[in-house]
C-alpha cells in the first residue's frame, strides 16, 4: 500500500485553513453596537441611534457640520473649519469612541444604550 506523501497533507490543511481565514475575513456581518451617537455642540446635544443610517448637519459657530451614520458607523462629512481634519478622521462606531471638530465646536461620541448597565469611573482629587 503506498502512503502519501506528507506535504501533501500539510498543503491541503494550509489550503483548508487559508481558504477559511478568507471567508472570515471578507464576510459581512451587521454592527450590532447598541448604542448611540452623542453629537454636542454650542446649540445642544443631541442623540441618534447607531442602528439607523441617517444624515443631518449641526449648526457650530462657523457653519453646518455635516454628520453620517451609515452601518452602525459615525463619521464627519463635511465642516466649515480651515483644516478639515475632522472629516479625515476613521469612523466611529464601538464605546467611547470621538471625532472632534475643534474649530467649530463639534463632538461626536459613541455611548452605550441608555437601557445597559454601565459602570461610571470616577476619578477624586
Amino acid at each position: 500500500m503506498k502512503q502519501r506523501p506528507p506535504t501533501l497533507v500539510v498543503d491541503a490543511i494550509i489550503f483548508f485553513f487559508c481558504l477559511s481565514s478568507l471567508f472570515l475575513l471578507f464576510a459581512k456581518h451587521p454592527a450590532k453596537s447598541g448604542g448611540y451617537l452623542q453629537v454636542e455642540s454650542p446649540g445642544g446635544t443631541y442623540r441618534y441611534a447607531l442602528d439607523k443610517d441617517a444624515h443631518f448637519h449641526v449648526q457650530g459657530p462657523l457653519g453646518e457640520t455635516e454628520i453620517e451614520i451609515s452601518e452602525g458607523k459615525a463619521r464627519i462629512v463635511d465642516s466649515p473649519c480651515p483644516t478639515k481634519s475632522c472629516t479625515h478622521q476613521t469612523p466611529i462606531s464601538k464605546g467611547n469612541g470621538w471625532i472632534a471638530c475643534l474649530p467649530n465646536e463639534i463632538l461626536l461620541t459613541i455611548v452605550s444604550a441608555p437601557d445597559q448597565d454601565v459602570e461610571v469611573d470616577d476619578v477624586s482629587n
